[in-house]
């Protein structure tokens, strides 16, 4: 019962809107608060220009080191004449030793009258030719060597349309001779 009375007068304990309405405000001065919203306008925005001049600083430094370390690895690889420089050159060894296992390889096809043998390898390409054109490149006489390096050097540009050449006449010598016509007789 207690219970039932106590929400009851909840019901009855209604705050009308214009009780709310009419309640006083209270104010208080504090001269501190007041400066620091104010200026915290300026600092805030200080701040976030600072870090954005931070956050671009640090990303152009990172560029440049980028740079750098391209620029590097660029100066080496010329200097080892397009080779890999050796600490790249371990790495690759031991995964082309791996494939060179498992490519290298000799079978052997037999039939009645025939027996052929296949040996399959890896091709290295730092021979920079193949076997058969070794042969080739051995049998060329150093003549047509020769001339290769020594050939006519070819311009890709398009030749002048050759027009037929117009025979000159004789110009007559005075503005008189040019209006009348020039007398051959005279000299």
């Amino acid at each position: 019962m207690e219970v039932e009375a106590v929400q009851q007068q909840r019901k009855g304990a209604h705050l009308k809107k214009r009780a709310l309405k009419n309640k006083a405000l209270g104010i208080t001065f504090n001269e501190k608060d007041l400066t620091d919203y104010v200026t915290g306008f300026h600092k805030r925005k200080k701040k976030r220009r600072k870090e954005a001049q931070k956050q671009q600083n640090e990303a152009l430094r990172r560029k440049r080191t980028e740079e750098r370390k391209r620029r590097k690895l660029e100066r080496e690889h010329v200097l080892n004449g397009g080779v890999p420089p050796p600490d790249e050159i371990d790495g690759d060894q031991e995964e082309t030793e791996e494939q060179v296992e498992s490519i290298a390889e000799t079978k052997t096809y037999e039939n009645d009258d025939l027996k052929v043998t296949v040996v399959t390898s890896e091709i290295n390409p730092e021979d920079g030719s193949y076997p058969s054109e070794r042969k080739e490149a051995a049998v060329i006489p150093p003549s047509v060597v020769s001339d290769k390096r020594q050939g006519v050097p070819i311009s890709n540009k398009k030749s002048f349309k050759k027009v037929a050449k117009q025979r000159s006449r004789p110009r007559p010598s005075s503005k008189r001779d040019k209006k009348k016509g020039k007398k051959q007789g005279k000299k």
